[in-house]
């Protein structure tokens, strides 16, 4: 099989030849593991460890976007949504945070209507066909923060949440122009692919270490019509729809399956995501992605805990496909080179 005929394989619970696996990773870990390995290509890096999914994003072209410097020398840069992120260094790594909402104070649906949002001319969607031609057997992902995780951007996370509560409609509305641009953005990109594209991932974070963020009933209030506009999109271009969102999200799983979500990313190791019951409910109806714990057991655990980690996930979530490997989250760097060689180097021929 070809990386992408597995991938595709897993999503649909066919049989695949081996478990998929997929790769993520700081900026400073893959710059870290391409000078450690002499690789001068991302594509080394990932056939390195048999990853079976490469990323693609087209290229930006709109408007100048801002970057400065700040009263404390730190680096700050504008997003095309129009909030700014200040560049933080810590003694691991650099960090961004959101430092400039610039829909803070949005009180009533005429607000919402006269703030800016970006153009989906603003980009070169013919750069995805040219990315894609890169990675000619490998299964091709593409996505962006999804509708709650950039209105968290753009206003401060308790605003917005006071808005679900007193202002539905305004919140509503808002999230609502998140989608819209979502649509034309994603519905390009799967145009310009011509086939190629295999999965969207938005990103929606909706859920903390012990719970959600907030109430089911809130979720299928805001986000369930909007998520499957998106899986309807997705579909009809033969692509499947990945929906990543951390934390304690299982009590979503039922209504993302409903929505036609195809993966659910990632799999934490918080209370209600543990592999074993995760199979028992929900096996053969949505597949699995990642599990391999980076909080605690990729950066402090042996190579041999990371390994046999990785064969309980692969033994448990793996039936006839309904899994793709990777850890938990994106590599920082506090994950020693060794303990991703364990994870990347089992037997997934089960």
């Amino acid at each position: 099989m070809t990386s992408r005929e597995r991938v595709r394989a897993a999503i649909t619970h066919s049989r695949p030849d081996q478990v998929p696996a997929a790769f993520e990773a700081v900026g400073s870990v893959t710059e870290k593991l391409m000078k450690h390995y002499g690789f001068t290509r991302y594509s080394q890096l990932l056939d390195r460890y048999g990853v079976d999914v490469a990323p693609v994003t087209p290229r930006y072209i709109g408007p100048k976007l801002k970057e400065y410097t700040n009263e404390k020398g730190e680096l700050v840069k504008e997003s095309y949504w129009g909030f700014e992120e200040t560049y933080h260094t810590t003694n691991v790594d650099t960090y961004a945070t959101t430092s400039y909402f610039p829909f803070h104070g949005v009180e009533k649906v005429e607000d919402v209507e006269a703030l800016r949002y970006p153009d989906p001319d603003w980009f070169d969607y013919d750069s995805v066909r040219e990315q894609c031609e890169q990675y000619p057997d490998k299964a091709i992902i593409t996505g962006h923060e999804g509708p709650f995780q950039i209105v968290t951007y753009l206003i401060q996370m308790d605003e917005f949440f006071m808005l679900m509560i007193e202002e539905p409609e305004t919140a509503g509305r808002l999230l609502e122009r998140m989608v819209e641009f979502e649509l034309e953005y994603y519905r390009r990109i799967l145009e310009a692919g011509q086939g190629r594209i295999d999965i969207i991932r938005p990103h929606d974070d909706y859920g903390t270490q012990i719970s959600l963020l907030f109430g089911v009933d809130m979720w299928k209030q805001f986000f369930m019509e909007s998520t499957k506009k998106l899986t309807d999109l997705v579909h009809q271009y033969g692509a499947f729809y990945q929906q990543h969102s951390c934390g304690a999200v299982r009590p979503l799983i039922p209504y993302f399956i409903q929505c036609g979500v195809d993966v659910l990313e990632p799999v934490q190791k918080v209370r209600g995501l543990e592999p074993e019951s995760l199979q028992k409910e929900f096996g053969g109806r949505i597949t699995f992605h990642g599990g391999i714990d980076t909080q605690d057991l990729l950066p402090h655990g042996t190579a041999d805990e990371v390994r046999a980690e990785t064969e309980r996930f692969i033994r448990t979530l793996h039936r006839d496909g309904g899994y793709i490997l990777m850890s938990s989250q994106a590599f920082e760097g506090d994950v020693p080179i060794e303990n991703i060689e364990a994870l990347y180097d089992v037997d997934r021929r089960k």
